[in-house]
């Protein structure tokens, strides 16, 4: 019988609305699959419950921003007391000295993201990954693993793609073209 991919998002709360757009990238998947998507309650949860919220999720996505708020830093150790699977990821345009001592005491190094887009690529990306689980723990059809297949390679192309378009002059330049300036050519026809 097919198991559901659990997953639990964290986020500071700066990032909050980046929840939209893991929900979005998870369900533009080109594959059916139960995927459960779990967070901490809005309003004052407690140890309890983020820890039964945590429990049994396959995958912990840890978004921290440039702040360290709660209950995400609450959310991060009891992921790792509970040995899940944690993967960090950051957005810190302007990092506060709590966040630069958060990241640097951390079991993991951190994947960085620019925005939403390069977000969206990076869970896509794990989700399909975890999705190709050798012992076909979701029940996915040979067809939908090999569309899944296809699907990883575009998602890695396009980093590419996207790693070539931001090196150089740090993302910026001046383009300089030898040829002659359409006003320089009609001067020369004199």
């Amino acid at each position: 019988m097919a198991e559901t991919l659990r997953i639990f998002v964290s986020t500071t709360r700066d990032l909050d609305n980046q929840r939209a757009v893991i929900a979005k990238a998870i369900a533009a998947l080109p594959v059916q699959a139960s995927i459960e998507i779990r967070r901490t309650p809005a309003l004052l949860p407690t140890q309890e419950e983020i820890v039964e919220r945590v429990a049994y999720c396959d995958r912990v996505y840890f978004l921290l921003g440039s702040d360290i708020t709660a209950p995400a830093g609450l959310e991060w150790a009891i992921a790792w007391r509970l040995e899940r699977s944690v993967l960090p990821l950051r957005q810190s345009l302007h990092p506060t000295p709590a966040v630069q001592e958060f990241q640097r005491l951390a079991p993991v190094p951190w994947i960085d993201f620019r925005n939403a887009t390069e977000l969206a690529r990076l869970i896509s990306l794990d989700v399909a990954r975890l999705l190709k689980h050798p012992a076909n723990r979701y029940g996915l059809l040979v067809a939908e693993l090999e569309r899944l297949e296809v699907y990883i390679r575009r998602l890695d192309r396009l980093r590419v793609r996207l790693d070539a378009e931001t090196t150089g002059a740090e993302g910026g330049g001046i383009l300089i073209d030898s040829r002659p300036s359409p006003t320089e050519e009609s001067q020369n026809d004199f």
